[in-house]
């Protein structure tokens, strides 16, 4: 148990943290199943939302643009590229998992103050269950993905194995993301506001439900404003699962170079805050 317990003093020790997640691997476990009931518990369809959420977005979308913006859609899809709905399915279920978890992790912490006042243990613990919840939901719309590409004439690819390394740095750069909006909600409230807002405009500043190609192959946009589109680290996240995906190879190394960078530059120094900032949550809770 004295692993679990800390001084203001330990708390901050930055080089604790791997093994004091290590220790609190059972509070994580636990954390995520309480999260997980709480969701579910009530539900009458339970874990079938997973599929129901993505899919019925996916639908609303694609009706949006196959319907309404007919014209919008083939603009869309990409050249000789997946139909509309899989590009779109194939975007939407890996930026919901971000969004999800920056979204509930940002607020973990105020929601769990109870516990973070009264009880001892690694504080990174909170926020890095509420981040690894959505995993559920993004692995089942990951075989909901895979079924709608084989039903609508897509073939599967031993490529598909590297969606794991790719998706390795989406969850780094989500829980390094989730350590340092999470920190910051306790000392500024404001926080919680401004992740919401700046998650909304990355749905559309991400290509979600068009291909990256639409960007930086237009023409409409300046140099400048494209390579400033390509810092949003999902640009290139998304569009090397959908090369994994459709393509059938290994993604262009390029896409993938600057998430890789700043996933392990935002982790670290999201680990780093969070220790400064958490002897001092109890004071702010």
């Amino acid at each position: 148990m004295n692993g679990h317990i800390y001084t203001s003093a330990n708390q901050r020790e930055w080089l604790r943290v791997l093994p004091d997640l290590v220790r609190a691997r059972e509070l994580l476990r636990d954390l995520i199943w309480k999260d997980l009931r709480a969701r579910y518990r009530y539900a009458v369809m339970g874990f079938l939302w997973a599929v129901l959420e993505p899919l019925a977005f996916t639908l609303i979308l694609a009706f949006v643009f196959s319907v309404l913006l007919a014209d919008k859609a083939a603009f869309l899809r990409p050249d000789n590229g997946p139909p509309f709905t899989t590009m779109l399915l194939s975007g939407l279920i890996f930026w919901q998992f971000t969004a999800t978890a920056l979204a509930s992790a940002t607020f973990s912490l105020v929601i769990n103050q109870n516990l973070v006042k009264k009880v001892h243990f690694a504080r990174e613990t909170v926020p890095l269950a509420t981040v690894c919840v959505p995993l559920v939901n993004l692995g089942v719309g990951f075989l909901l993905l895979l079924g709608v590409h084989v039903l609508l004439g897509g073939r599967l690819h031993p490529a598909l194995v590297w969606v794991l390394p790719v998706f390795g740095i989406q969850f780094s750069l989500t829980a390094g993301l989730a350590l340092i909006f999470s920190s910051a909600h306790v000392h500024f409230r404001d926080v919680g506001n401004m992740v919401n807002v700046a998650i909304l405009f990355g749905f559309y500043a991400s290509p979600v439900f068009y291909p990256l190609e639409r960007v930086t192959q237009s023409g409409v946009l300046p140099a400048w404003a494209v390579h400033a589109y390509l810092l949003n680290p999902m640009a290139g996240l998304l569009t090397a699962y959908r090369q994994i995906l459709f393509d059938g190879h290994f993604p262009d190394w390029t896409l993938l170079l600057w998430p890789a960078m700043l996933a392990g530059l935002v982790l670290v120094g999201g680990s780093w805050l969070f220790r400064r900032a958490a002897p001092t949550f109890s004071d702010y809770l």
